[in-house]
């Protein structure tokens, strides 16, 4: 085992990516000693700390995966106007990317790095006296930090595989003779190798309650979570490309014998509820409270959260949250960039008590009064905010807010157990108090009875229950990140965008007068005005109408912004309405203006992105891109 080869990697995880080689062009430095073996626990935590460290930067966990490979949905959106493409790489979210984008190339390579890190870690324990390979035996933190490395490999290859498809799959610490010229392998086989791998590790790893930093390490509770979200992963759809045709947007096909991975699912998923080490005592609202102040229970809903340094890295109620405008307040500055689409505020049931902590319709001054920040797609992400910090950073703080970068939630176990057994089985009770116990938090106990009990007691059919938990993610993950993945695994990402965009272009029809059917109302305006902030003296909030029911006259005081009614614009050559351009092209490489008479909603949807050109370029004619790319 290469001692250098470690800390060598480490360090370039620390600069920026063009100061170390490619992960796929790595050359071992001087002096390489294969013999060298891990001696200490203190020596395997400060190289199992190195692949936290990585996991912070901005082009894996601190930004990127929070909100730069976030694409369009029916929750999270950024609105464009025209079919022009953005250079920086925003286009990733109307699925519109382009392979040569450093976005892409820089969080290939950065992922790679730390998975070649925890290769070496894994390897060097394996030969280590701490530790035997062959019978599992070792101290009990060796074991842990031996599945907690080999659970960081498969989350850090799963995110490869949700966002790339099939990847290059390397399990084996770096030699001085790897040339690393290899292709792609079948995402199904990768899926099937993680699964295999923790299922072995789980029975040595430690519950959160057990480690130092609880679920800031990567825990035995986390881990059967995590087998429940590979199975459910291999045994979902997935986009699959037309080998014969380069230029074809491929195909979307079943993981084989999906009702194994089903009963995997159902088995680890339920170990994590059954043991109990998890629940969801804290109120929707205190858990972000919680987070926003760098405070993590070990036995609450949070499973697992990549640890981020305060001052230093996390884009989390920065680039992440809520719009505040730089003052002389001691919250510092806030330019949120994950902004929901117009329509998702209206979609919570007034009395869900997620819907105000997670969409923010407002944005703060410079002396921290709330100014409305709705639109087609506008509005911030109110669980993370830097108001909510109780020691702020600062006047001059940015980013490097150092809020944790949530990985699992117990909500999460909960919902995807309950879809599992309603797959397999259909909505059988554990299923059905799954999804009552995330409902039970989202309202108040006093409407549980309408809300809860008879909700959950009325979907009786498979399909009722499935439709039921698609909208539970939708409200419960806002802002998370979440449903890109869910809707591809469902194989439902071309129907919901392909009613979402319809949905949009007929609330700007309606607004005006047109009837369609199924659409009885739309939020034409939405009314407002500035009151007292009842709990911090001297500032002020608004007040808003038109969104717990939707108002067609302006109350008296209150100031008016057109919503639905803004749909839909003049335009002043043919003097006639059209669709708001910013519908019309935030899903552009899908439905748009020019295509929507065509598309029908069981097309493929191309969500995966291309493998970057210097990849490419690297395996010489190795791996080449698919999906029309």
């Amino acid at each position: 085992m290469n001692k250098k080869i470690i800390y060598s990697a480490i360090l370039c995880l620390g600069l920026s990516t063009t100061s170390c080689n490619d992960f796929l062009n790595v050359e071992p430095p001087a002096g390489f000693t294969p013999d060298y073996v891990l001696s200490s626990e203190s020596e395997i935590k400060s190289l199992l700390t190195g692949v936290y460290s990585a996991m912070t930067q901005d082009n894996m966990y601190g930004s990127v995966f929070a909100s730069g490979l976030n694409l369009n949905t029916d929750v999270e959106m950024s609105a464009f106007s025209n079919n022009t493409v953005n250079s920086a790489g925003s286009d990733i979210a109307c699925y519109d990317v382009k392979p040569y984008w450093t976005i892409l190339n820089d969080t290939w390579n950065a992922m790679y790095k730390t998975i070649n890190i925890t290769n070496d870690i894994i390897e060097g324990i394996e030969v280590s006296p701490l530790f035997s390979k062959t019978t599992g035996e070792g101290n009990a933190e060796v074991k842990q930090m031996y599945g907690e490395a080999k659970t960081l490999r498969a989350m850090l290859y799963l995110d490869l595989v949700r966002v790339w498809g099939d990847v290059v799959f390397h399990t084996k610490a770096s030699e001085s003779d790897d040339k690393f010229l290899v292709g792609v392998t079948d995402r199904n086989q990768i899926l099937d190798f993680l699964i295999e791998d923790l299922i072995a590790v789980e029975p040595m790893m430690k519950y959160a309650a057990d480690l130092d930093y609880g679920v800031e390490r990567a825990s035995r509770e986390y881990c059967q979570g995590l087998i429940g979200l590979l199975a459910m992963n291999r045994g979902g759809w997935t986009l699959r490309p037309d080998k014969e045709n380069p230029a074809s947007i491929g195909y979307m096909e079943r993981g084989d014998n999906f009702e194994h991975y089903y009963d995997v699912a159902i088995n680890y998923l339920g170990k994590v509820i059954s043991e109990g080490k998890h629940d969801l005592k804290l109120s929707y609202e205190g858990l972000w409270e919680n987070e926003c102040n760098w405070n993590t229970a070990k036995d609450d809903d949070i499973l697992f959260a990549i640890p981020m340094l305060k001052g230093t890295t996390s884009r989390y109620g920065y680039n992440i949250g809520v719009t505040i405008a730089e003052g002389k307040h001691e919250y510092g500055s806030a330019r949120n960039y994950l902004t929901f689409n117009g329509t998702y505020i209206f979609s919570f049931d007034k009395d869900d008590l997620r819907r105000d902590v997670t969409c923010a319709p407002y944005k703060y001054t410079k002396d921290l009064e709330q100014e409305l920040d709705m639109g087609i797609g506008a509005m911030g992400a109110g669980k993370w905010s830097k108001l909510k910090m109780k020691s702020p950073l600062g006047s001059s703080s940015g980013s490097g807010t150092g809020i944790n970068s949530v990985r699992m939630r117990f909500a999460d176990v909960l919902l995807l157990y309950a879809e599992a057994v309603n797959e397999r089985f259909g909505p059988r009770d554990d299923a059905k108090e799954a999804l009552k116990r995330v409902r039970r938090r989202a309202f108040n106990s006093s409407v549980w009875t309408t809300k809860v009990e008879s909700y959950v007691g009325g979907l009786n059919s498979e399909e009722e229950f499935f439709k039921a938990i698609m909208n539970e993610r939708k409200w419960e993950f806002g802002g998370e990140g979440l449903r890109r993945y869910d809707l591809a695994r469902w194989n439902q990402f071309g129907k919901v965008i392909y009613d979402l965009y319809n949905e949009m272009v007929n609330w700007g029809l309606v607004a005006y007068g047109t009837h369609v059917e199924g659409i009885d109302d739309v939020p034409t305006s939405i009314y407002y005005k500035s009151v007292a902030d009842p709990i911090n003296a001297g500032r002020k909030i608004l007040d808003i109408v038109g969104i717990d029911e939707y108002v067609h006259a302006k109350p008296q005081g209150y100031d008016e912004k057109e919503y639905a009614l803004t749909w839909r614009v003049l335009n002043k050559e043919t003097q006639e309405y059209e669709t708001a351009k910013e519908i019309s092209w935030s899903f552009r490489g899908f439905i748009n203006v020019t295509n929507d008479k065509i598309v029908k909603p069981t097309d493929p949807l191309r969500y995966v992105c291309p493998y970057p050109t210097k990849v490419i370029t690297d395996h010489r004619g190795l791996i080449q891109n698919y999906y029309g790319f």
